[in-house]
């Protein structure tokens, strides 16, 4: 599996460096680099010869340490477009040529790569680990409700409040005393690596890579669109079929896929991307791709090539391959 499940800032940095020897003129690298060192990067492609102005923008990332494989998706996507063929050496199916004529595609594959070095497993199967477990890993374990795991916040203080001992992988280090869910505040790294090359160039799609269990279900994929309210009639029309076409994809691939379905969360966890993420929904098209994670029935492999297909399949869509 190492040889083409690439999940840690180390191996994202190896292929990066091949990339840039291989095709330094369609790369562009910039970076946030967060408190604990690491770089947070957005890896573009294109064919910077042709004028920005005519080209659809997209931006690929994810923001969770404890989703390594839509990390291993997106450097297998990067591959493709690099190579022309994905990790395992198999042909890919876009044509990289009017891809990168017509595109810009941006990715963040690793939003928390400080988070990914606290990780203890550089995948997650279900054979090492019990979801009770892997979500104390997520979030820390609740120190007044041993074997619990915390509470879910977009931030905290160490300092304030008595936090678990270690901290949840899903947090980014500002500070000495600060962490942060990425995704959930415009102060984390990956938040701020987004705005800055939004600025630059004005993205029209936003694909969100995620992995969640599904628990007690089959389903392995599922697209997730913005809560209810959020969009304009016209960008949720176009979000509604871009869902669609993924979930086709998947389904051609063998996988168990659920329904596209709005954002689910309430209360709190809403209003979290209601306040960092409203304008962007308000303006472009964005969703998020759940993939199933730590479970025997989706070994990393196949969570990796889910994540993989969910980009292909939209590069496709928006060059009008499909």
């Amino acid at each position: 599996m190492s040889a083409i499940f690439m999940s840690n800032p180390t191996q994202l940095e190896a292929k990066l460096e091949e990339w840039l020897k291989h095709s330094p003129d369609r790369i562009r690298v910039e970076y946030e680099t967060a408190y604990s060192g690491h770089k947070v990067y957005a890896i573009s492609l294109s064919d910077f010869a042709v004028p920005d102005e005519k080209k659809r923008k997209l931006y690929v990332a994810q923001p969770h340490a404890h989703e390594p494989a839509t990390t291993a998706g997106m450097i297998d996507v990067i591959e493709q477009l690099v190579a022309g063929y994905d990790l395992a050496g198999r042909p890919t199916l876009l044509d990289v040529g009017k891809v990168l004529a017509g595109m810009v595609v941006t990715f963040n594959p690793i939003g928390n790569p400080g988070g990914v070095e606290r990780s203890p497993y550089p995948y997650w199967d279900g054979t090492e680990v019990p979801n009770e477990r892997f979500w104390c890993i997520m979030f820390g374990e609740d120190p007044d409700a041993p074997g619990q795991r915390w509470n879910r916040v977009d931030q905290f203080d160490t300092k304030e409040l008595q936090a678990p001992d270690p901290i949840g992988i899903a947090y980014e280090q500002l500070d000495a005393y600060t962490y942060v869910e990425p995704n959930r505040t415009q102060l984390s790294s990956y938040s701020k690596l987004f705005r800055r090359m939004d600025a630059e160039y004005r993205y029209d799609y936003w694909l969100d890579l995620h992995q969640t269990e599904f628990v007690n279900s089959a389903t392995q994929c599922q697209i997730l669109l913005p809560t209810v309210g959020l969009q304009t009639d016209e960008i949720r029309i176009q979000c509604e079929a871009w869902a669609n076409h993924i979930s086709e994809v998947w389904r051609e691939a063998g996988f168990v896929v659920r329904p596209p379905a709005p954002l689910g969360y309430t209360g709190t966890q809403a209003e979290y991307f209601r306040r960092n993420w409203g304008d962007i929904h308000r303006r472009m098209c964005k969703m998020t791709v759940e993939v199933k994670n730590n479970s025997a029935c989706t070994p990393p492999e196949r969570q990796m090539e889910a994540e993989a297909l969910a980009v292909v399949a939209t590069i496709r869509r928006i060059c009008g391959e499909v």
